[in-house]
């Protein structure tokens, strides 16, 4: 009787079995880290709160299959909590890498950590007078801890470490204050006095005190001085989050408040509303391609007002709005000043609207012995926010796919396929190239036909 064997593997198949078999086993043996030991602990191995861990003097060996050698270098160190007093448990950690696997092993040791006990003012500030509205300025400062029993010889921490903390400072109340500094549960103080404000006043106005109705008012030039109940002047620093009483819709003249410390001063400013605005040049550049930026060079603005003749209005206070670089089409752009207003309008391009032509591989063929691309026609017709596009696939049927897109520039589309099947890209540079992802069309390029 002839048994029946089934078919024979090719050799090929059976050599790539055996290959796969022998890289198995390679992987396999690839990692020969057996573990690791701490061989010494680190020189210190107690600790005040708030230390850092120093791992001076640590040594770490790893065992291998053939060898044992020095892994300290490469050892990582976790488990550390520097605010936590008590025994800790550190962890090292070393990896052995190989090129398809590795291999990781951990050790121990313990270090201690020990709270701190007691804080007191070493040195106090370079500076302990203070002028009412003044910040506070803590250079100079220096805290001394003592950690508990001794255990742990003190130190010094000054401001700028993250667990040092210091409240209490009032910088708009006179008088003595007691400064508060915290230090992980501990306290100590040190005082400071604040010298009273007598009175602020306006040394020098702003540059500019006339506007346009609907201007936000300009600070440069402005001085506020003050003087302090010791007889001392200084200047102080003013924003406008100190201004008040002013209203820049309304017209005429208005006195504006500056508050600083809770004491008071004024300047005078004059709104101006026009009574007719219009633009007597629009900008040089009106056509633009999706993306650009609006560019107001060359517009020439003229604006008339009570009691003064036509004149043109200064660029810079030109509120300009209605701009949006991503809609094609004619766009209305508005002029504002000094409650009144005017437009212009710009056209906005959308370089993507249009046919593009281009083809797709869809295959291959052998001709005469020679490999031959096999492609097919493809036209992406594109018009408002739709699109359209026709090829044909490998089969050598039609292909019609529809969907919207969106422009984020001059340069670049996005686009969405109706039945949510893909979504894609229009990309244009030198070429325009399409891509439409989850195995549609991908990777053609296109030519624009005018």
């Amino acid at each position: 009787m002839k048994r029946n064997m089934g078919k024979r593997p090719p050799a090929s198949s059976l050599g790539i079995a055996a290959l796969a078999a022998v890289i198995g086993l390679g992987l396999a043996g690839c990692a020969s880290l057996q573990s690791i030991e701490v061989s010494s602990a680190p020189v210190r191995t107690v600790f005040g709160q708030g230390q850092e861990l120093d791992s001076s003097g640590l040594a770490v060996i790893g065992h291998f299959k053939k060898e044992s050698k020095d892994v300290t270098s490469a050892a990582q160190i976790s488990g550390y909590d520097k605010s936590s007093p008590g025994q800790q448990t550190l962890t090292v950690t070393y990896t052995e890498k190989k090129a398809f696997s590795s291999v990781k092993q951990s050790a121990t040791f313990t270090v201690t950590v020990v709270p701190v006990e007691s804080i007191s003012i070493s040195q106090p500030p370079a500076a302990t007078s203070f002028k009412q509205g003044d910040d506070s300025n803590w250079n100079g400062l220096s805290v001394g801890v003592k950690f508990e029993k001794d255990a742990v010889p003190g130190v010094i921490v000054k401001p700028g470490e993250a667990s040092l903390t210091i409240s209490g400072y009032n910088k708009d109340k006179p008088g003595a204050q007691s400064i508060t500094v915290d230090y992980y549960g501990k306290r100590a103080a040190f005082e400071v006095k604040v010298v009273g404000l007598d009175s602020i006043v306006v040394t020098s106005q702003p540059r500019k005190i006339e506007y346009y109705t609907g201007e936000e008012i300009d600070l440069t030039g402005l001085v506020v001085s003050g003087t302090w109940s010791d007889k001392s002047t200084a200047q102080v620093n003013i924003t406008k989050n100190d201004l008040s009483g002013f209203d820049i819709t309304r017209n005429g003249k208005q006195n504006v408040t500056v508050t600083f410390s809770g004491k008071t001063t004024t300047f005078p400013v004059t709104y101006i509303a026009f009574e007719a605005l219009s633009v007597d040049r629009p900008p040089t550049k009106t056509k633009y391609e999706l993306g650009e930026k609006l560019d107001t060079s060359g517009i020439r603005i003229l604006g008339t007002w009570p009691g003064h003749s036509m004149s043109i209005v200064n660029n810079d206070r030109l509120k300009i709005t209605g701009y949006d670089p991503l809609r094609a089409g004619d766009q209305r752009i508005t002029v504002t000043v000094g409650g009144q207003s005017d437009s212009f309008t710009v056209t906005v391009i959308n370089p993507f609207e249009g046919v593009w032509s281009g083809q797709w591989k869809i295959g291959s063929e052998i001709v005469n012995g020679q490999s031959r691309d096999i492609v097919a026609p493809v036209t992406l017709t594109m018009e408002g926010s739709a699109w359209t596009l026709r090829t044909r696939d490998n089969r050598g049927e039609s292909v019609e796919l529809r969907g919207v897109y969106t422009a984020d520039s001059s340069t670049h589309a996005k686009l969405q396929c109706d039945d949510n099947r893909g979504a894609g890209e229009v990309s244009r540079d030198s070429s325009t190239v399409m891509r439409l992802r989850n195995g549609l069309i991908s990777g053609v390029t296109l030519d624009k036909g005018r």
